[in-house]
């Protein structure tokens, strides 16, 4: 097997069966792991959405506490005001997923419109646009 760079997502485990020139398995359960080595921030899916939709980001290791790295993740509306905060906690390297609800901190639904959400981590800052439509 010939892999490239590209062939591969970074945070991703990958396994493997090698087989022999007779078609015979010679190891059964080859395991990869290609480790995060930048933070990055997907765009969410599906988007538009409703009545959720999904979050990516992937965060590298900073070699702090336990190998974790401080993580916020927080959706705001147009006018830039803190709708909800998904995630504020130290996460190891690695690919996450969050999902949103479409409601806000005390568990409201939101209305319909465009919002932001921003993720923040020790040495990267990235924000994308969503659009809500009920």
């Amino acid at each position: 097997v010939h892999l490239t760079q590209h062939d591969m997502a970074e945070g991703a485990r990958y396994a493997f069966r090698l087989i022999n020139e007779k078609g015979e398995t010679v190891h059964e359960s080859l395991s990869l792991y290609v480790p995060v080595t930048r933070a990055g921030l997907a765009q969410n899916f599906p988007n538009p959405f409703n009545p959720s939709t999904k979050i990516e980001y992937w965060v590298p290791g900073d070699g702090g506490a336990a190998g974790a790295a401080p993580v916020s993740l927080v959706i705001y509306d147009v006018r830039g005001a803190r709708v909800r905060t998904l995630v504020d906690t130290r996460q190891p390297s690695g690919r996450y997923r969050v999902e949103w609800d479409g409601r806000d901190s005390a568990g409201t639904p939101v209305g319909s419109g465009v919002y932001f959400y921003r993720l923040a981590t020790s040495h990267f800052s990235g924000t994308r646009k969503m659009l809500l439509l009920k």
